[in-house]
């Protein structure tokens, strides 16, 4: 049976070269202008093209995509503000190193800024945000626009998974008329293969590395936000046995190993000033994406150390500590698999008041939660513990994340948060796109700003059965009452927290979702059984907690652990 596709030139050069270069999805927003793109992937039996209408959350579903996948994501949408909504999810892409690739469909260059409809400048657009743009020719019979158009795709997919992985951005402009076909030829199109060469690190690099550790007697590795990676696990874990060295890792590192401390906030918030350089490092080594913990980054340039590696296939210099003395251009896996003969252990007593710190920590921890009474706090207790093995964790920003730092990870999850630029613009629409490719139970554990906020990512026929939001409801943004500024000034409630008393129940109808909801400690644990248990259709359970004892009950833990 003969396939037809769109009768534009270069439509189809760009359809088989992403096919041919790993993109399995391409998320679509409605539109006239990208009528030929949309058209001929939908038609393409080696793409899946979901369609979501609001662009804004569609970037954001394509990031989820990412970011379980790590292969490159394409989204495809019309001319003019479409575009524009895409910056959000673009921005957290680049931080986040996922390889989203953009496809704007643009008008003719000869009709921008003539006041035509959907016309505005397109070319470059995303410049800040992304690894690279690109402007593509409207193809014409008898010139080399094709062959331009070939070399340009390859050059594009390959970028955005190449090195540091990220977004790539390419305008392509139409005339119309947008909705001729014709029948589709089996020609293959060129395709540019990039050939990498294996990661290692020069003799001389090794050999001053290897200096440099064998000179420290108190080393600290950090890990940020990270995929799951076995290999590195089993190299770090090998090196936090050694009693010069503490890792400390955060849940979004995806890395567990009882000698790895999780806990970071708990553990600095009983340091006193006294003894802070008892835990000053003399060698820092980190790698990964952005630290939640702002304590820890707060610690080191206070308390900074001799050296600093930062490990990480990256362009630039990423010197979060202020503390750089050597950017070693490597991905973190190859780069301790290739240089782990050479660190041997000091005889040394910092592991051990790192670890005797944070057992006390533990106890401490474990001792107020077991008398605190309903709050926040309290309910992310029972909720963590009640996320069913094997499955994926979306954490969204603001109070989310940080309250489940304070919680020692479930190696048996994935962890997974938005965290390159920590909006709270994008995160239901990112774990919906991360349940629909992942295969696994996806639960999104969310605040009330947040979720209200990206309501729209529920507006989609994407909404697997086994896709759980648990929705913690304190009345507003919660963290403002917590962090030092706001929660002194008397715009307090209207102006940063945005006190609302809006529940879940009639958007959760309006979009087919089961609901449930809690108010109170014995109710939580009655319905969050049911609820993980309910299979029909994807759920929401709102958890109601009080919003001016939630900051009083956190304050008070925080207060609990610096006078252990």
């Amino acid at each position: 049976m003969t396939q037809y596709t769109s009768d534009i030139k270069g439509v189809n050069e760009i359809i088989d070269i992403c096919a041919a270069k790993g993109v399995q999805h391409v998320v679509l927003s409605p539109g006239s202008r990208n009528a030929p793109l949309t058209i001929s992937f939908a038609r393409d039996k080696r793409i899946e093209t979901p369609i979501i209408v609001d662009e804004r959350s569609a970037g954001y579903f394509a990031l989820g995509i990412a970011q379980q996948t790590r292969k490159p994501v394409g989204l495809v949408c019309t001319s003019g503000t479409a575009l524009l909504n895409y910056a959000p999810a673009i921005a957290e892409a680049f931080h986040q190193r996922l390889p989203l690739v953009v496809i704007s469909t643009d008008r003719p260059c000869e009709w921008i800024g003539q006041d035509d409809s959907q016309a505005v400048n397109q070319v470059d657009v995303f410049r800040n945000f992304v690894k690279a743009s690109y402007h593509l020719p409207i193809a014409s019979e008898g010139t080399d626009d094709l062959w331009h158009i070939n070399r340009i795709m390859n050059e594009a997919l390959s970028k955005s998974v190449s090195g540091r992985m990220g977004p790539v951005h390419i305008n392509v402009p139409f005339k119309e008329p947008l909705y001729g076909e014709k029948a589709l030829d089996n020609k293959a199109e060129r395709i540019i293969d990039k050939v990498i060469s294996k990661d290692a690190i020069s003799d001389e690099a090794k050999r001053r590395l290897g200096e440099e550790w064998k000179a420290s007697k108190k080393i600290l590795i950090i890990a940020g936000l990270l995929p799951k990676n076995e290999n590195l696990n089993v190299c770090l874990s090998h090196l936090a046995k050694y009693e010069q060295v503490v890792v400390l890792t955060e849940s979004i590192s995806n890395l567990d190993d009882e000698n790895f401390l999780p806990c970071i906030d708990r553990v600095i918030t009983s340091f006193s000033g006294d003894e802070m350089q008892n835990f000053q490092p003399d060698l820092l080594i980190n790698f990964g994406g952005p630290l939640v913990s702002k304590k820890i980054k707060s610690l080191l340039r206070d308390y900074s150390p001799n050296k600093h590696w930062f490990v990480g296939k990256e362009d630039a210099f990423v010197d979060t500590f202020k503390t750089l003395t050597s950017h070693i251009d490597l991905s973190p896996e190859s780069f301790f698999e290739d240089i782990l003969p050479l660190l041997t252990e000091n005889e040394s007593e910092y592991a051990k008041i790192w670890k005797n710190r944070d057992q006390l920590c533990d106890f401490a921890h474990d001792s107020y939660l077991q008398k605190t009474e309903w709050s926040d706090l309290k309910a992310f207790e029972h909720v963590l513990k009640a996320i069913p093995e094997g499955g994926n964790l979306q954490l969204a920003n603001s109070s989310v994340i940080r309250y489940a730092q304070l919680f020692k990870i479930d190696q048996n999850l994935t962890y997974n948060s938005n965290r390159g630029t920590s909006g709270i613009d994008g995160c239901t629409s990112t774990a919906v796109g991360a349940s629909h490719v992942n295969g696994k139970k996806t639960t999104l554990i969310t605040g009330d700003v947040s979720f209200f906020y990206d309501s729209n990512g529920l507006w989609n026929k994407y909404l697997n059965k086994d896709f759980k939001i648990i929705l913690i409801n304190n009345g507003g943004g919660g963290i403002f009452r917590f962090i030092p500024g706001p929660s002194d000034v008397p715009e307090l409630e209207e102006y940063f927290e945005v006190t609302q008393n809006y529940r879940a129940d009639k958007l959760a109808e309006t979009y087919g979702l089961d609901y449930f909801y809690a108010d109170n400690l014995e109710k939580l644990d009655q319905t969050l059984a049911d609820f993980f248990k309910s299979d029909n259709r994807a759920s929401i359970l709102e958890v109601k907690t009080p919003r001016e004892l939630n900051d009083v009950i956190l304050k008070d833990y925080f207060k609990n652990l610096r006078e252990i």
